[in-house]
């Protein structure tokens, strides 16, 4: 058996570097024609895959995202790719998402990703983006329902692969999504889909498949979990010359604001409109690039990592392995490790050139950092702000 999965992992490597097949559509744009209609998918209804899990499911009506009570228990978690460019800004329901992902996968901005733990929740998010398997890979272990609007070769080699079904916009079309016909007087019409709550239970029927499912939690949860408080203040992530997230601690609401250039980062579906986490999630792995020398790679097997909560932070240790097996948390002592029950940041962090990564503390002194992952298999430059005992020298 370990054999075999050795095989298929392997197999499956190959498959996702090569971006071997015919690339999808780049219109950007859902399909409403009655030939990619949802009664009509435009690819056979796939067989269950059985994924590789060690995470056990949440007790009974708690959330397997947030470790609280969950609103719609027994409901697959909904996984929606959403634009991070400028003119996507401000986006919908990044502030209500109870795992929001973000990393850089090509260029030097980011993407994100909005988790929510059930359909009904997703009242409405967007804008959405192409899909990306690097994010599809942190989702499909706790059975989610992936969304986006069109996908790379990468992401459509995955869930061929692993006979994924998602809910591609290019197919699915506005049987999923729904345009935001204000946003489209102004904005690129790519810029104006959103998924919409209504519509995914349905959409999702259309391919043989249900909304309802076991979610594996993704976390181990405990309340006692947040580091002690003082040093994990502020968080500044340079996913690149576009984008540097920071994740900054407010002692009011015991919540890290999402920022950029000390700007509120703003969630136009939210009432207040502000963007707050009780976790904050650090993973750093090594990086280079897929065959076509311009999409990002990751090596998800493991590394360091930094955990924020209560205005604290923990170095921590990770482990993923293959596209369907669950993310793991350690300690520095290599035992499990748990999190707050709360919504938390995931940021995903290479470490190359032009990156960079500062912890400050409640005085606004920087704290060290795990050394850069080593470049993945000497494919990309290293990255030139992280010295050999700390992250956090960048300029």
């Amino acid at each position: 058996m370990k054999l075999a999965k050795r095989a298929v992992a392997a197999a499956m490597t190959v498959l996702l570097l090569a971006g071997c097949g015919s690339a999808p559509s780049q219109s950007g744009t859902p399909a409403s024609g009655a030939s990619q209609s949802a009664s009509q998918p435009a690819t056979p209804t796939p067989e269950p895959h059985e994924a590789s899990t060690e995470m056990p499911l949440p007790a009974e009506g708690i959330s397997a995202l947030t470790g609280r009570t969950a609103e719609h228990p027994g409901r697959r978690p909904v996984a929606v790719m959403v634009s991070n460019d400028a003119a996507a800004r401000p986006q919908w329901g990044i502030g209500t998402a109870d795992l929001l992902i973000e990393t850089n996968t090509e260029g030097e901005n980011t993407s994100m990703m909005a988790v929510f733990d059930s359909c009904e929740r997703v009242v409405k998010v967007g804008p959405v983006s192409q899909g990306r398997d690097l994010f599809l890979q942190m989702v499909m272990p706790v059975n989610a329902i992936p969304m986006y609007i069109d996908c790379d070769i990468y992401t459509s080699n995955l869930v061929n692969w692993y006979t994924y079904q998602p809910l591609d916009g290019i197919y699915i079309g506005v049987n999923a999504y729904n345009l935001d016909g204000e946003r489209d007087q102004t904005a690129p019409q790519e810029l104006c889909w959103y998924a919409d709550s209504r519509l995914i239970p349905s959409a999702i029927e259309s391919y043989g498949q249900s909304a309802d499912g076991e979610t594996p939690t993704f976390f181990h949860f405990d309340e006692a979990a947040a580091p002690a408080k003082g040093n994990g203040y502020r968080l500044e992530i340079g996913y690149g010359a576009q984008r540097t997230a920071q994740l900054v601690y407010g002692e009011a609401e015991d919540r890290y604001f999402l920022k950029e250039n000390d700007q509120d980062q703003l969630d136009a579906a939210k009432e207040d409109g502000l963007v707050r986490f009780t976790n904050v999630l650090l993973l750093m792995a090594p990086s280079g690039f897929k065959d076509d020398g311009v999409t990002r790679d990751y090596d998800l097997t493991g590394g360091d990592g930094v955990y924020l909560s209560g205005g604290g932070a923990v170095q921590i240790q990770w482990k993923k392995g293959e596209a369907d097996q669950p993310l793991q948390l350690f300690d520095a002592e290599g035992q499990p490790f748990s999190v707050r029950p709360g919504r938390t940041y995931i940021g995903i962090w290479g470490g190359f050139e032009g990156q960079s990564l500062r912890l400050l503390d409640s005085s606004g002194a920087e704290q060290p950092l795990p050394a850069a992952p080593a470049p993945m298999g000497g494919t990309s430059e290293p990255a030139s702000s992280a010295p050999a005992d700390s992250a956090s020298a960048a300029a």
